[in-house]
């Protein structure tokens, strides 16, 4: 009795997955692409072209709004999307680690609107 009850259990958990984790359409944590484009990316020490940890990245939007993310131990980073009143292009990001000043910030907008937005943060040491 108890093994059709854990099976039947099993089998409802397995079906809702999908809905608990966004959909089949949405990444986890990006958020809907109606609200906007999720932005990603990583940060680069340009010198050793080696991924950096904890870079501090922020993204300036609207009047003095800003949100903050630090990158993980393989460099990466990711910002949901701003909401339908931000125009994507007018958010500025800076990355920032203590030791290292920033060199360029590359851009790279997916092929939609609502497509994800790639950022590289490239840094060298001071």
């Amino acid at each position: 009795m108890f093994k059709k009850h854990a099976c039947f259990g099993l089998l409802l958990i397995s079906l809702a997955a999908p809905a608990y984790a966004g959909g089949d359409d949405v990444e986890p944590g990006l958020g809907d692409p109606a609200d906007g484009p999720p932005f990603f990316g990583e940060a680069l020490n340009i010198k050793a072209r080696k991924p950096m940890a904890d870079v501090l990245v922020r993204a300036e939007f609207g009047k003095g709004q800003a949100i903050l993310a630090r990158t993980d131990a393989e460099g990466k980073f990711r910002f949901g999307a701003f909401g339908r009143t931000v125009d994507p292009n007018s958010i500025q990001f800076t990355c920032s680690i203590k030791g290292f000043k920033p060199v360029d910030l590359i851009r790279r907008p997916g092929p939609r609107d609502e497509s994800p937005i790639e950022l590289q943060c490239l840094l060298e040491p001071e």
